[in-house]
């Protein structure tokens, strides 16, 4: 294969990613990919799945051994995918998608990790600049994703790793998990994570699926587990980014405050709830906290959601996301331009300024 060109103007500086040395080079059955080409202009979305042939399959042949595994939706497909981001001026996108914790067994949890980065590593190589990823981690299986964390970090150079908001009965702020924080931390990785269902918590409405509500639940749940739990403060070096503008974080914000009292806006004081039922507070409080984090436009691009994550949080912790193939670039941007939240500086940060310092090597 050869070595993709910058097609910046003179001048332009070339990242770690803009240089394929070598092409493939084979390490124990797997393949390295080169770096991508980076001066492109335009959005970086990291909020973007995809569907990579061993993902489609693991699920086949877990409904064969089981009737009851549901078949995710499978609508992607790499033309269309990049003929919306040239219609929408979406640059790079990185993807991302997840392993299910509770079909198959561990070594094919494991297995179908490793095939999904080997896919989205191939794809970065295939359409330089165009596609980042972060790496799959087969939680819960906690040493499969220590394996997995190395091989897709130091061989693939991922931009970052990818979990769901729980497992089972565990969420992402459990202590069963430290081992995990603790070598993201001392990578100072991007951890990107995104709701699935719960045990606790499916179907509980007749003729209502689970993402209406409770994705954004859960989401919520994780973002409390990690700062209640103390995650932040014992792995700070992690850059969490979660989906969907938090969930219902900024709905939820005098609650998470607990009996302490923040001027979220300058100027007025919001007080939180007292009393016996509230969280242990981090000892710069939990909007500290929540202000540390990044939280994507996905799925909430619209007026009173996107108001109120940017009340809560300054600009340089929101990031352009998608949601695709679920929702199109075209639509998220669209509603971005007209929801009346940012002027334009304000735009291109969340668009791609903050990304591009968040994830340098995509460019």
């Amino acid at each position: 294969m050869d070595s993709p060109e910058c097609h910046a103007p003179p001048g332009c500086e070339l990242s770690r990613r803009s240089v394929i040395a070598g092409g493939l080079a084979v390490l124990g059955g797997a393949w390295l990919p080169a770096v991508r080409a980076s001066g492109r202009k335009g959005w970086i979305d990291i909020h973007h799945h995809f569907i990579p042939p061993a993902y489609r399959d693991f699920f086949y042949e877990a409904q064969r051994a089981d009737d009851s595994v549901v078949i995710p939706p499978m609508a992607w497909e790499l033309s269309k995918d990049l003929e919306d981001m040239d219609r929408s001026g979406t640059a790079t996108a990185v993807l991302s998608m997840f392993v299910p914790p509770d079909i198959g067994t561990p070594a094919s949890r494991a297995r179908l990790a490793r095939d999904m980065n080997d896919y989205a590593a191939r794809l970065a190589v295939d359409h330089p600049g165009r596609f980042g990823s972060f790496a799959a981690l087969p939680l819960p299986d906690v040493d499969a994703c220590l394996a997995e964390i190395e091989y897709a970090l130091d061989h693939l150079h991922a931009d970052g790793c990818s979990v769901y908001t729980n497992v089972g009965k565990r969420w992402l702020g459990d202590s069963a998990f430290d081992p995990i924080f603790a070598e993201l931390n001392r990578r100072k990785a991007v951890l990107f994570v995104h709701p699935t269902s719960a045990d606790c918590c499916r179907n509980l409405l007749p003729g209502v699926p689970d993402n209406i509500i409770e994705y954004a639940t859960n989401t919520t749940r994780a973002i409390a587990e990690v700062i209640f739990n103390g995650v932040t403060l014992r792995f700070p070096q992690i850059r969490f980014v979660f989906s969907h503008g938090g969930g219902t974080v900024p709905f939820l914000i005098e609650r998470f405050l607990g009996g302490t009292r923040a001027e979220i806006v300058p100027g007025i004081t919001t007080t939180g709830q007292g009393g016996p039922y509230v969280p242990r507070q981090p000892p710069e409080g939990a909007l500290h906290e929540l202000r540390r984090l990044y939280y994507d436009t996905a799925q909430c691009s619209n007026p009173v959601a996107m108001r109120a994550l940017r009340t809560l949080v300054p600009v340089s912790q929101i990031l352009y996301g998608t949601d695709f193939f679920y929702r199109t670039a075209t639509e998220t941007v669209d509603a971005l331009r007209h929801c009346g939240v940012f002027d334009d500086r304000e735009l291109d940060q969340v668009g791609r300024g903050n990304a591009g310092k968040l994830l340098p090597g995509l460019g």
